[in-house]
């Protein structure tokens, strides 16, 4: 079957879509709304495809995009009780998850408040912040392969490490976790951690978050501001001046501004310090 025959929305504006609005357009843009549709349309578009969650921690070249963008909305979008565990849908935003904790007195998931990602990209990236891991409390998760198949997963069946989640090669349906209860200082607890996040970060300009991950025994912002490069930019693209891992698009930057600045940075901190940078940010070519 034709990708047409599908009926795809076409040639989605990308750029409106991820937190450092960069982007080109998607010739097909799937929306999707429950396991059988994502299922039925796997098993017509094949492999190739990417996944969009709320388009953080994304970097996504101009022009078109050819392989099809999935959207998933509606059924993956859910929060509800599960015997002792919570049961998260993958396209639920952080913050509707962080609300339901407070309101619900469940503590863990305060490190990681004000990232704007869905728990699926979070799950899928092995998202961690202030030193706690959105895998810290998980217990299991559901998935769908490539061809339509679903699988549940315990945690200690999974290969995950730093910004690496074992589970790219699979869609990420549901999470399922476990938070302590009866934790009354979690709202004190968050806003204490989104005055330390606004503090340190730089939310002036769109941005992507970190760009690197931080190599071993060292942070990869310092390296950064060690360097010299805070405050450099290429066109509307910019390294922060406060956070030395972000970089700001100050205006209508590029792709290709972004990737200039990547590049320069990864150069620079391997003539100084012999070390090879590795990008967190994800890229869509």
């Amino acid at each position: 079957m034709s990708l047409k025959k599908l009926k795809p929305k076409k040639n989605i504006n990308l750029r409106q879509l991820t937190t450092l609005e960069i982007g080109g357009r998607a010739e097909y843009f799937f929306v999707v709304r429950d396991n059988f549709e994502l299922s039925k349309l796997l098993k017509e578009i094949g492999s190739q495809f990417y996944i969009l969650g709320n388009g953080s921690n994304l970097l996504i070249k101009d022009g078109l995009i050819k392989k099809p963008v999935v959207k998933l909305i509606d059924k993956f979008e859910l929060i509800k009780p599960k015997g002792n565990l919570l049961e998260v849908g993958s396209s639920t935003l952080l913050s509707f998850l962080v609300k339901y904790c407070i309101n619900n007195c469940l503590g863990g998931i305060e490190n990681l408040a004000g990232i704007p990602a869905t728990v699926g990209g979070m799950l899928s990236s092995a998202a961690s912040s202030f030193g706690v891991s959105i895998f810290n409390y998980l217990e299991m998760v559901e998935v769908m392969d490539k061809f339509g198949n679903i699988n549940m997963i315990k945690k200690d069946k999974i290969n995950y490490s730093y910004r690496r989640s074992g589970l790219e090669d699979k869609i990420i349906i549901k999470g399922f976790f476990k938070f302590s209860k009866n934790n009354k200082e979690i709202k004190k607890k968050i806003q204490n951690i989104i005055k330390k996040r606004i503090t340190l970060q730089d939310f002036s300009f769109p941005s992507c978050g970190s760009v690197f991950k931080n190599p071993v025994s060292a942070v990869a912002g310092a390296l950064i501001e060690q360097a010299g490069l805070k405050g450099k930019r290429k066109g509307d693209i910019k390294i922060s001046d406060k956070h030395a891992n972000f970089i700001l698009n100050v205006g209508k930057g590029s792709y290709c501004q972004a990737d200039y600045l990547i590049k320069q940075i990864k150069d620079l901190i391997y003539q100084r310090e012999g070390i090879v940078l590795e990008e967190e940010v994800k890229r869509w070519n």
